[in-house]
């Protein structure tokens, strides 16, 4: 097997996955989770290193801001063709909602909630149910 550290948030690193391109499926174990950590992304459509389908995206603008996931989502389009599978483990509830640059590319196909095991609970309070989320999203 061969490994390969690369930051999704950057153009000129996600590039170099382009021999091995294009990806049927795309499996994400919280990846997402951690990249919505981060800040929005400014984009300078003036920088050579930016995705093509950022600069799509972008429209005429000079600069665009992006939320870390919608940056993530657009740097796989290249990567990928109609019809790949991004299968994503998440925490989140919300992982790709309300996120405009990913309805031209991206379909989410289907939300899942999973209820994760109960731990072992030191006191008789209370626990609430903690559920992990499994989205299913389709390249258009």
């Amino acid at each position: 097997m061969h490994w390969l550290r690369v930051d999704l948030l950057r153009w000129d690193h996600v590039s170099t996955l382009t021999p091995f391109a294009p990806f049927d499926v795309i499996l994400d174990k919280s990846t997402s989770d951690a990249i919505a950590t981060f800040s929005d992304q400014e984009v300078s459509l003036k920088n050579a290193e930016i995705c093509p389908t950022v600069r799509e995206v972008a429209g005429a603008n000079d600069r665009t801001t992006l939320s870390p996931v919608e940056l993530l989502a657009l740097n796989l389009v290249p990567l990928t063709r109609p019809n790949t599978t991004w299968i994503t483990l998440s925490y989140s509830t919300l992982r790709f909602d309300h996120l405009p640059g990913l309805e031209k590319y991206w379909h989410l196909r289907s939300r899942t909630a999973l209820q994760a095991p109960a731990g072992p609970v030191s006191t008789p309070a209370h626990t609430p149910a903690v559920f992990h989320w499994v989205y299913i999203l389709d390249r258009k």
